[in-house]
């Protein structure tokens, strides 16, 4: 019953937005503006929670380079992996690298740790943040442009609310400025105003993936080839990650962070940069798919560490 009460609130959620989303009970411009106000205000306000409150440590240094690899290595085996697909394949490495974290890791670790845990799993998306919106962007605009200014992305970074999130969080918890104040007397007054944003972060972000999620049946053999090359690239990179890194998760919490987080969709930002309706119906086909394949690896996980 352990196992029920943390999984099915959560495929309750991701089933309700299906539902709304099939039968055009709430319109498209009324789902972007839930988005708007999960992603764009209240995601940047656990953000800063989050890692204002993290610990900050040589480990959390390491940590942060280890992931800096692992995204750069799941990147260029997305080249390697590209020829397989042919034409098909030209968005396949923007598919096997970054992971999404505000709108997947986040509400389904707070489902199965707690927001109070957050930080575990916070601490693993620093370095997919800055790849994210520098290499990753930089390189998935080029392939679908031709070229990449370096004013086009810095726009694109600067209208990203997460980043501000992310900054914020890190020179509050680093400079110590967020800790003093919950050792304050003005402590209790800042955690209910958190919890009161927080609480509905989970709900809203999975009714938002379960509204969008779409499998197109013409591109359904190559996306499943990408979702299968990206389960087993990242199960890799979990055994290597776990076999070098393993004495900074021996907490339940922190194995809990790596082992979701690393099974998590790619960033949902793919779609919107693929060009042409091809690219776009396989590269939203393969992120559908994946976040499937993501929420078995959730109940799987939930299984194991709560047995």
């Amino acid at each position: 019953m352990e196992i029920l009460a943390i999984v099915l609130p959560v495929f309750l959620i991701l089933g309700l937005g299906m539902l709304c989303g099939r039968l055009g009970l709430i319109a498209r411009e009324g789902m972007e503006g839930i988005k708007q106000l999960a992603t764009s205000f209240l995601l940047p306000v656990v953000l800063v929670n989050a890692l204002g409150t993290a610990e900050y440590s040589p480990a959390t240094l390491l940590l942060v380079g280890v992931m800096l690899l692992v995204l750069t290595a799941a990147l260029l085996a997305g080249y390697l992996l590209r020829p397989l697909l042919g034409r098909r394949g030209t968005y396949l490495p923007f598919l096997t690298t970054t992971y999404e974290g505000g709108m997947m890791a986040y509400p389904l670790y707070i489902a199965l740790c707690g927001a109070g845990a957050l930080s575990n799993i916070a601490a693993l998306d620093m370095a997919n943040c800055v790849f994210t919106f520098t290499v990753y962007l930089a390189l998935i605009t080029a392939t679908g442009q031709g070229r990449c200014s370096g004013r086009d992305l810095l726009h694109t970074v600067l209208r990203a609310p997460a980043m501000y999130g992310v900054a914020l969080g890190i020179l509050l918890g680093a400079t110590g400025l967020l800790p003093t104040l919950l050792a304050s007397p003005a402590a209790p007054v800042y955690q209910a105003a958190i919890d009161m944003l927080t609480t509905p972060v989970s709900a809203l972000i999975l009714f938002c993936v379960g509204y969008d999620l779409r499998l197109d049946r013409q591109v359904l053999s190559a996306a499943g080839l990408t979702a299968l090359f990206r389960l087993l690239l990242q199960t890799a990179l979990l055994a290597v990650v776990w076999f070098l890194l393993s004495p900074l998760f021996a907490v339940r919490e922190q194995q809990i962070a790596l082992v979701l987080y690393l099974y998590m969709p790619p960033c949902f930002m793919a779609p919107l940069y693929a060009q042409g309706e091809n690219h776009k119906a396989y590269a939203s086909t393969a992120l559908s798919l994946y976040t499937l394949l993501s929420l078995v690896a959730f109940t799987l996980i939930t299984a194991f560490f709560a047995a």
